[in-house]
């Protein structure tokens, strides 16, 4: 019964007072929503307490959300990334590190620009951890939205439409944010590289 309810009966239900809906909504997204906190704060206990955090936002944003605009999935999804993100940001301004080592994943150039630690010299551990910091302090440095951008397609792994659906924005803007941050990026990172 439960699977066969739409999102947006459940979101009429809740609205009209029915608990046991927005329990619905819970575990039906529970899971999405973790893992997109977690992939953007990288940490399992600051996804969890952002997951919380975002069902209590969802509870209180629902008579906002117009089901005419945009679906469920998509608004909800939105919500998520961009609390996760304020999270991210948070941890960050309290010196808590908020990129993983794995971060040079995110592209080919960065992923060449990260060695194993179990195949570098001391000296090489020290510079790989300093160009993981450089990566941090570029991306924090990017304007607002190709820093989103960059984040939700490399960590949040989304598709550039879906980006485009959640930012309400063209397709061609997103495209355009993340070639822009990813060749700040590349620039940064080449100048670091040739530094003496």
């Amino acid at each position: 019964m439960a699977h066969s309810t739409s999102d947006e009966d459940l979101v009429r239900g809740t609205l009209g007072g029915d608990e046991n809906a927005f329990s619905l909504l819970y575990e039906r997204y529970r899971a999405p929503v973790y893992a997109t906190a977690y992939r953007i704060i990288q940490d399992a206990e600051g996804a969890r307490d952002a997951t919380q955090e975002i069902f209590i936002k969802l509870y209180r944003s629902l008579p906002a959300w117009k089901s005419e605009k945009s679906r469920f999935t998509t608004w909800l999804y939105k919500l998520a990334a961009n609390h996760s993100i304020d999270c991210w940001r948070s941890r960050r301004s309290r010196a808590e590190s908020p990129w993983p080592d794995e971060a040079g994943q995110a592209d080919q150039m960065i992923r060449e620009s990260v060695l194993a630690e179990a195949f570098q010299s001391p000296s090489q551990q020290v510079e790989s951890r300093e160009l993981v910091d450089q990566i941090r302090r570029c991306v924090d440095t990017l304007p607002e939205l190709q820093k989103k951008v960059f984040i939700l397609r490399f960590f949040q792994e989304l598709k550039l439409e879906e980006i485009a659906e959640m930012e309400a924005c063209s397709l061609g803007t997103v495209k355009t944010s993340l070639f822009r941050a990813t060749q700040t990026l590349r620039r940064r990172l080449r100048r670091f590289r040739e530094r003496p």
